[in-house]
């Protein structure tokens, strides 16, 4: 690995962990508070967590568009610095439609920041290695998410604070990027061959695409109660302290560590083995989560297993999406993630429904049921649909 490829990963590692970790699902982690704080119901929790999700959709159909105009290199410090507004922006939060506007300007930097990745990643990063790249920099959510988890304990609770900090990290992750990120138009280490469509891209559909779009979102929505509400549950059904809420955190953020090995495993199992074996683990932690709400042992086994399954699932849907689309990789990163954010929020306001109508217990059983059901999805479908662009021409 040269220089450039490591200062690369590094910066997008960070601004993924950034993005993703800190100004999207540490709002999961700091809800207790902020409901008490600012005042919310579980439903209003719900759909403000969804304006995380809205705002990627948003900003991630048009990053396409602005990584080919302005270049990776100046999306991606964007995606730095509108992270680093929102969050400072959620700080200073007093009342539920603030909030919700905050939140809504953090998520949009999930849209911006991955794509521009993806494109760097092809531009810059020879062939045989991209798949490697592509999912390690993916794993940065979890480095975020681990992050945060101690974080929350230096702010004894003062999510403001927290808040604060992950701004000024933001900013200096822009830095970094600054530095570290190719210009557009750059072809540094890539090899021209496996560009050689590049040139003359292919539409938008592709064969068995539909196949990906449902499994991604199927994922998506069955993620959301997890992410948004298993917080709650370990204090409100577990009773257990935000101090427990936090190491369970930390955990989902450190186990999802494992999903930067998705490439290798891929390679080594096939995409559908990989696939259904995490959401089958994905079903498992949301059942275990609130079936032993009060077991300290079952929750950091549910943690452990929802944060490497679910880093493990976007690093499947990465590789299969650049797998179809091999000459537009922005695309190829872009469908997939754009759909786990729609299942997401459909999942976020539908899961805080279900628990104000029906309780913990039916939401997670209901949330699992759908991760078993993509589950079937993929494994009837997905292992021809990632392979056929590999011996055909998109």
């Amino acid at each position: 690995m040269t220089r450039i490829e490591f200062r690369l990963i590094v910066a997008g590692t960070m601004l993924i962990g950034t993005t993703y970790g800190l100004a999207r699902f540490a709002y999961g982690l700091f809800l207790p508070g902020m409901r008490d704080d600012v005042g919310l119901s579980p439903a209003l929790a719900g759909v403000i967590g969804s304006g995380a999700y809205v705002g990627y959709c948003l900003a991630i159909v048009l990053s396409a568009l602005l990584v080919e105009r302005f270049g990776q290199r100046r999306i991606a410090v964007a995606a730095a610095l509108i992270a680093a507004a929102g969050m400072a922006g959620v700080a200073l939060s007093t009342q539920p439609l603030w909030l919700a506007g905050t939140i809504l300007l953090a998520g949009t930097s999930t849209g911006l920041a991955s794509p521009p990745m993806a494109q760097a990643v092809s531009r810059a990063i020879t062939a045989p290695r991209q798949g490697r790249a592509n999912t390690v920099i993916n794993a940065g959510t979890s480095l975020g998410v681990a992050v945060s988890g101690p974080v929350a304990f230096i702010a004894t609770g003062q999510w403001r604070l927290a808040y604060a900090a992950f701004a000024i990290a933001a900013l200096l992750n822009a830095l970094l990027l600054l530095i570290s990120m190719p210009r557009a138009g750059t072809h540094d280490a890539a090899s021209t061959d496996s560009h050689q469509d590049a040139d003359r891209p292919g539409g938008l559909w592709r064969p068995r695409v539909l196949t990906l779009v449902v499994a991604a979102a199927g994922m998506g929505t069955a993620s959301a109660a997890f992410w948004t509400f298993s917080s709650d549950v370990v204090i409100t059904l577990g009773h257990f302290e935000q101090a427990t809420a936090n190491i369970v955190w930390i955990l989902i953020g450190v186990a999802g560590l494992a999903g930067g090995a998705a490439g290798d495993l891929i390679a080594r199992f096939g995409l559908n083995v990989v696939h259904r074996g995490s959401l089958a683990a994905m079903a498992g932690a949301l059942g275990l989560l609130v079936l032993s709400p009060s077991n300290l042992a079952a929750v950091l086994v549910a943690a452990a297993l929802f944060g490497a399954a679910y880093i493990m699932l976007t690093g499947v849907y990465l590789v299969w999406g650049i797998r179809l689309y091999a000459d537009r990789p922005v695309i190829g990163l872009g469908l997939p993630f754009l759909m786990i954010v729609v299942g997401q929020i459909v999942g976020s306001p539908l899961a805080g429904y279900l628990i104000g109508s029906r309780g913990y217990l039916v939401c997670f059983i209901a949330f699992a049921l759908i991760a078993v059901a993509t589950a079937l999805i993929g494994y009837r479908t997905a292992e021809r649909a990632a392979l056929q662009p590999a011996s055909t021409s998109p």
